[in-house]
């Protein structure tokens, strides 16, 4: 099979999501005179993904994870309260700055568009930070197509965003394949969708959906040589 477009995601599929939490929760604490500790960014990073597959569920919006993504923990361990989306905001200062590269994405961005295949990214974001991080990283200008679920109005795995992706994509889903690590949310918007997707699982956990993408890598080396089989039986044909 010959695919035309690759989707691919922004956070911890490009992007390094760990590093870019880790450094604006630094930078935050240190503009708030609070100490930092192991312990906090441990139940931070756990807290917030679970905030973050409730609103893929749609069971929060937005502004509402905003709001209660900082407070209890903050009061937990640095003893003050805060006003949520007052901390959440200068954090998401720091962290659409963030741009470290996760290791082999963008020489495989290269590779791609030196096959021929149209890149295009559907995020689970905000439209400006996604596309200033892809800037900071350099790799921006990769891309004919860069879609967020703000823009979109909606969060991946729900059809919709794909509907909206879609109508502004010039190829069909028969001919796009979805790169991304988010099983809750780009893989199995893919499978809803009834496209084909690769799970870059580089963290590696459980496929506790029992989901069956394409293939399952765990770098981007891995990627390279499916794309290159891909190209190559087209070739023949």
């Amino acid at each position: 099979m010959r695919y035309k477009q690759l989707i691919l995601d922004v956070d911890d599929t490009l992007i390094d999501t760990f590093a870019t939490e880790h450094d604006s929760l630094e930078m935050l604490f240190k503009s708030r005179g609070w100490r930092l500790t192991n312990d906090f960014e441990r139940e931070f990073h756990a807290y917030n993904e679970g905030l973050w597959r409730r609103l893929e569920k749609g069971e929060l919006e937005l502004e509402e994870l905003y709001q209660v993504m900082f407070p209890a923990l903050v009061k937990k361990y640095c003893g003050v309260e805060v006003d949520g989306m007052d901390v959440a905001n200068e954090f998401h200062d720091y962290f659409h700055n963030g741009h470290k590269l996760l290791p082999g994405a963008e020489e495989t961005l290269r590779y791609a568009k030196r096959l021929g295949y149209h890149l295009a990214i559907l995020s689970n974001g905000e439209q400006f930070g996604q596309e200033h991080r892809l800037r900071l990283a350099g790799v921006h200008d990769y891309f004919d197509l860069i879609v967020t679920s703000e823009e979109a109005g909606v969060q991946k795995p729900n059809p919709e965003i794909f509907d909206y992706f879609f109508s502004r994509s010039e190829f069909s889903p028969s001919e796009t394949l979805f790169f991304g690590d988010g099983l809750s949310s780009d893989i199995l918007g893919a499978a809803g969708y009834g496209f084909d997707s690769i799970w870059y699982n580089h963290r590696h956990r459980k496929n506790t959906l029992h989901l069956h993408p394409l293939f399952t890598v765990d770098n981007y080396a891995q990627f390279q040589r499916i794309l290159k089989r891909d190209f190559a039986a087209n070739a023949l044909v």
